[in-house]
């Protein structure tokens, strides 16, 4: 069993010391934690969850057990009534109105079994809770995948539908799953000599044809089409049912995959092509919750040398040079691993494998393959090496132009020395393979040992002098030299489960600022808090004890994180949202997975991606990116923020693509530092 916290409520702190001596000579670790008055219980429940509330022998003039009831009842906190049992009648009466453990304090081995049933139940709650929140996990992106799937695919239970995707709606050219719900599949199929109504009992019986069925599909508009049908057991909440996928057949379909084979493959090498690559490796990361505890990393490598032996070599034989080495590559990698040519030189692949250090050996593996191959041109062999770049795929990935970005600067530096493998760590300087978070994880604990962490206020102007005045607060932990802003710690601590209680340090400190203002104050939540089904309680308990609005708060979260976590982000709003919280979503872009979220939640603000801002005056597909995004949020009512402006001549672009709310460095204010 792991450390629990205990709260004794006595007069007197002699029977919490024996109560401690007590169960620790029973084996069990606890801590104890004393209170004497009902205040006192509420603010140590505001800072600990204890298992246990053991009131010990309360006097009359003491608070009452329905009151200490329903303070353990706010936190779903056990309460039990340390006593010997001297006046039993007066006991009945108090259990009439008020239900709890009653532990007779002569018996001392009572008190011990109860408290590690307590423990045990707690145990058992939180791993239950742990399943739950990953099953939903689960399900949201597995929905997402279904949804956002190319191929036509439907649930079938009983010959009836219970789920139609996207793309099987649009097959049917029918608008919503209303217009197909009470349709069957025997009246929709036409399949020549095929028994359908046999075919749909064997079915049942789990009985799957091992061919595609060719038939014809009847639309609800009375038009037909001819399609392939493909059937596989599957179950829809929690029902079993049958997936059906649909191919459409017709005159064209080998040449139509012809077309697509040339639209995804580089025609030098037979690897994949650029664009085909990032609509590959943006699939995956947008599932890779489902990729279970596998770990995965895009390489981006070049031969060393290649533009100096370009010099060397006429464009027939630099062409047969890359499609040898691109052959070469191949066979460094599984059947699940995707190569491509990205650049002129420049290859990039996604590999899988079971963890980190067995992706580290196929980098390796691949530089030993280049020392050791010689390319032979005509009457010339030649050897060469390469350098390579590594970018690991977390839960935290953004997209794929983010993770060959740092898989490029990661390469940046390794082709300094030439035929090494570098990876890249968000916000530092590029390091050699074998390091990981353990420095900042001791330095983030360290910070909030040391009260190390302090909030810089930034206003956000809106340009037309209207509305809401915005302040958003951003948390910076102190350094001897350098100050960390929140992007180069915030990362790592999420990833090692410290961003939640940084927020817990922050925040109470924070809403005590606010009390006498009047503008709206912006708080990044992590996503460990997202995930923490006490945060929400805890924050309207903040905001209730330092006597803030709901109204003059906006929670902010960043858009991967809702992507990744949609059900506990609608969760956290749901409880917040009825006292008047409103919902920011940073780094916000123009991509689908980013409009999606306005679809799922009330959204009031999105912050553009820095990438959307990047030079802005002279880039017009960011410009165009930046008024998608704003037409957008203008339909589900949300207002847009351009952050980390850093001079006035963006200005005048981002008002004409409808951004009105600015911040950054060009306002030339000092920001209000708020100790924690």
């Amino acid at each position: 069993m792991h450390s629990v916290n205990i709260l004794v409520v006595d007069r007197s702190p002699e029977s919490a010391e024996n109560i401690n001596s007590l169960l620790r000579n029973s084996g069990i670790d606890v801590h104890v934690i004393h209170a004497q008055t009902s205040t006192e219980v509420k603010r140590a429940l505001d800072n600990d969850s204890p298992v246990l509330i053991l009131y010990v022998d309360p006097e009359p003039d003491d608070a009452s057990l329905a009151e200490m009831s329903e303070l353990a009842g706010v936190l779903d906190v056990a309460l039990a009534l340390f006593t010997n049992l001297e006046e039993p009648e007066l006991l009945v009466n108090t259990l009439k109105t008020t239900a709890c453990y009653v532990i007779n304090s002569t018996r001392e081995g009572l008190l011990a079994e109860t408290v590690s049933r307590l423990i045990k139940r707690s145990e058992a709650y939180r791993t239950r809770m742990q399943q739950q929140q990953h099953q939903e996990e689960l399900e949201h992106r597995y929905n997402l995948l279904l949804d956002s799937s190319h191929d036509a695919i439907a649930y079938i239970h009983e010959g009836f539908h219970v789920y139609s995707n996207r793309a099987y709606l649009e097959a049917l050219q029918v608008k919503d799953e209303s217009e197909i719900t009470g349709l069957s599949l025997l009246e929709m199929l036409k399949a020549g000599d095929i028994n359908l109504k046999k075919l749909f009992k064997g079915l049942a019986k789990g009985q799957f044809p091992d061919k595609a069925l060719e038939v014809d599909v009847l639309r609800p508009d009375g038009s037909q089409f001819k399609a392939s049908l493909a059937f596989s057991p599957a179950r829809f909440d929690g029902e079993d049912c049958i997936q059906m996928m649909v191919e459409k057949r017709d005159a064209a379909t080998d040449l139509k995959a012809e077309i697509e084979r040339l639209r995804v493959m580089d025609p030098l090498t037979q690897l994949y092509n650029r664009r085909a690559f990032m609509t590959r490796l943006d699939e995956f990361i947008g599932s890779k919750t489902a990729q279970g505890n596998r770990a995965a990393a895009v390489l981006y490598l070049e031969p060393d040398g290649f533009t100096k032996l370009q010099e060397d070599l006429d464009v027939e034989s630099s062409e047969s040079f890359l499609a040898d080495l691109a052959t070469l590559l191949k066979s460094c990698l599984t059947n699940e691993d995707i190569a491509a040519r990205i650049g002129d030189q420049g290859f990039a692949l996604l590999i899988q494998e079971a963890d980190k250090s067995k992706l580290e050996k196929t980098a390796h593996d691949i530089l030993q393959a280049y020392r050791s191959h010689i390319v032979e041109l005509g009457d010339r062999a030649i050897s060469t090496s390469c350098s390579i770049g590594m970018a690991a795929i977390d839960r935290l990935a953004l997209n794929a132009g983010d993770i060959i970005s740092k898989a490029r600067d990661a390469y940046a530096e390794a082709v300094k020395a030439g035929d090494t493998v570098v990876i890249f760590r968000q916000k530092l300087e590029a390091v050699t393979l074998g390091d990981d978070d353990q420095h900042w994880i001791e330095r983030i604990n360290c910070a909030l040992g040391n009260q190390d962490f302090y909030t810089v206020q930034q206003p956000i102007v809106d340009l037309d002098g209207e509305g809401k005045q915005l302040i958003e607060n951003l948390t910076f932990m102190r350094e001897e030299v350098g100050d960390h802003p929140p992007a180069e710690y915030e990362q790592i601590a999420d990833r090692n489960d410290l961003a939640g209680m940084i927020d817990r340090h922050v925040i109470p400190g924070l809403l005590k600022t606010f009390v006498e203002s009047d503008e709206t104050q912006v708080i990044s939540v992590s996503n460990n808090s997202i995930l923490d089904y006490g945060f929400p309680g805890w924050f309207a308990d903040q905001m209730k004890e330092n006597c803030v609005e709901g109204r003059h708060i906006v929670l902010q979260i960043d858009a991967t994180a809702a992507q990744a976590n949609l059900k506990p982000a609608q969760r956290l709003m749901k409880e917040l949202k009825p006292l008047g919280c409103q919902l920011a979503i940073s780094h916000f872009d123009n991509g689908r997975r980013s409009s999606q979220l306005l679809e799922h939640l009330d959204v009031s603000y999105v912050k553009l991606h820095p990438k959307l801002t990047e030079n802005l005056t002279t880039d017009n597909v960011c410009q165009e990116s930046i008024r998608k995004v704003v037409d957008e949020a203008e339909l589900h009512g949300a207002s847009v923020i351009a952050d980390e402006v850093a001079d006035t001549s963006n200005l005048a672009v981002l008002w004409q693509c409808g951004v009105k709310l600015i911040s950054g460095a060009f306002l030339q204010e000092t920001s209000q530092v708020i100790a924690q």
